[in-house]
């Protein structure tokens, strides 16, 4: 379905909210950049999402914690806590327990992988998107671990340059579903535009710690000559990112997760930095591309 220009109004809200998942949630400053009341804005959003704007951005702020959690093992549980908005280690400890049955410490000690294979599942390891819906073969199949180093020898750390995106967001959709709904955009666009456009898909988050009713995935075309003012706008930051090409196949960003990052020493995640996808048509019509996970230095 087609985002209209209120929805892409509070796509860029959403995007504040992500940006400052750290601070106090102030509902009548976010509705007012949406040009809304807090009452109407808070239900407008509630329409798009499925939740209210101060249960959203909780998710994501326990999200955000889950992602440091695993991924910063030198960072104190309590500063974690801090950095996500909370405003008490006790505070932090009982709605992270809520929200992943068990507590932190133990999450960190290897928990989060016993929770990505029993509550997430198949589903968000496969949810980027596969360009042709049909191939239900790539879209069902169960997460195979690669040869240990198989992965990791073809990942390239390049330093990649902004891009300016416009996007259509899709929530609650994973699998199957995503992959139809990103061809649809596609088709649409293709037939207006023409092919020869490279394709962006976007996820802010852990893709392992995401269930499918929570999963937000932004999927667009750089956008720098297009105005339409019914897709959100924002910008993929320049960084260091460690790249996966790829051509007619579908790799996924767990297998860059096991086979390499959780094997350096000199690389970790830059949670501050989303996970990208790129795809485009290839000479001989197939799809290839790169999978890009943002990282720093440790």
């Amino acid at each position: 379905m087609k985002p209209t220009e209120r929805v892409s109004r509070l796509y860029e809200v959403m995007d504040l909210m992500l940006d400052s998942v750290g601070d106090p949630l102030a509902l009548k400053s976010l509705a007012a950049s949406a040009s809304y009341s807090s009452f109407h804005f808070d239900r407008i959003f509630r329409e798009l999402t499925g939740f209210s704007a101060v249960e959203y951005q909780r998710k994501r702020r326990l999200r955000r914690a889950a992602h440091l959690l695993r991924h910063e093992p030198d960072v104190p549980i309590v500063r974690i806590a801090q950095d996500c908005g909370f405003p008490s280690n006790a505070a932090f400890a009982k709605a992270f327990k809520q929200q992943f049955a068990m507590s932190a410490k133990a999450w960190r000690e290897g928990g989060w992988r016993a929770y990505m294979d029993q509550q997430v599942g198949r589903e968000s390891d496969v949810s980027f998107f596969v360009a042709e819906p049909d191939n239900l073969e790539v879209i069902l199949a169960h997460y195979s671990p690669p040869q240990p180093g198989t992965v990791a020898a073809r990942i390239a750390v390049r330093s990649l340059p902004a891009v300016l995106l416009r996007y259509q967001r899709f929530f609650g959709q994973s699998g199957a579903a995503l992959s139809i709904a990103c061809n649809g955009f596609i088709r649409e666009r293709e037939q207006s535009e023409g092919t020869g456009t490279a394709w962006y898909g976007v996820f802010d988050e852990d893709p392992g710690f995401t269930g499918e009713r929570e999963y937000c995935y932004d999927f667009g075309f750089d956008g720098e000559d297009d105005a339409d003012p019914c897709l959100g706008l924002r910008v993929l930051p320049a960084g260091s990112y460690a790249c996966l090409d790829f051509h007619n196949e579908w790799p996924r960003f767990r297998s860059m997760y096991e086979d390499w990052l959780d094997r350096q020493a000199l690389w970790r995640l830059d949670a501050t930095r989303p996970h990208i996808q790129k795809v485009e048509r290839g000479p001989d019509g197939r799809w290839q591309g790169w999978l890009a996970l943002p990282i720093k230095k440790r």
